[in-house]
């Protein structure tokens, strides 16, 4: 019997991508279209000394550097997204499906805030593949449980204001964001 996913709060460490395809500020946009093609992913971490740079993306390649008649040998810091949006592995999948639409984006790395490294990425595929049998199980548990103990949900992540890590995000304005920005 499958545990259904709403007694276990989905999170992105559940369903998040560990194998990462990674260059250097200074590789070539030609070196980064391989690296994905390599991965068989839309993207690429921009890393530099084991942090994150950025992100580059089949979108961004295409919109940033191949309509402006950009050459292969450009660097990807050039066309790199920067600052990059991120998650951490213990965010609920619902709050990540939230920050990707808030913000137009289909795929976040997910950073581990206490060792301060890059630890995987999760698209909107992964959030997609899992999302159809959570809501039937939730629809199922209601369907049993009719109206059933409505509490309050803390959800623990980012400010999207003042970028500060918090325990008790509130969805207010389109953003997430903590109780000083409020």
């Amino acid at each position: 019997m499958r545990v259904p996913f709403f007694r276990k709060r989905l999170k992105v460490r559940d369903v998040m991508t560990t194998e990462l395809a990674r260059v250097s500020p200074k590789a070539t946009l030609q070196q980064a279209a391989k690296k994905m093609g390599e991965y068989r992913v839309g993207n690429v971490l921009v890393m530099e000394e084991g942090r994150l740079k950025g992100i580059v993306t089949e979108m961004d390649i295409v919109r940033k550097a191949v309509v402006k008649n950009k050459n292969p040998q450009t660097k990807v810091e050039e066309v790199m997204a920067d600052p990059v949006i991120f998650v951490s592995p213990d965010d609920e999948i619902l709050h990540v499906s939230d920050k990707m639409l808030m913000n137009n984006i289909t795929r976040l790395p997910v950073v581990d805030f206490e060792k301060k490294e890059v630890v995987g990425i999760i698209t909107m595929k992964d959030v997609l593949s899992v999302l159809p049998n959570f809501l039937l199980d939730k629809i199922e548990w209601l369907r049993v449980h009719p109206g059933g103990e409505a509490k309050s949900r803390q959800v623990k992540g980012t400010c999207e204001v003042c970028g500060k890590f918090t325990n008790n995000l509130k969805f207010s304005s389109g953003l997430w964001i903590c109780d000083d920005c409020e």
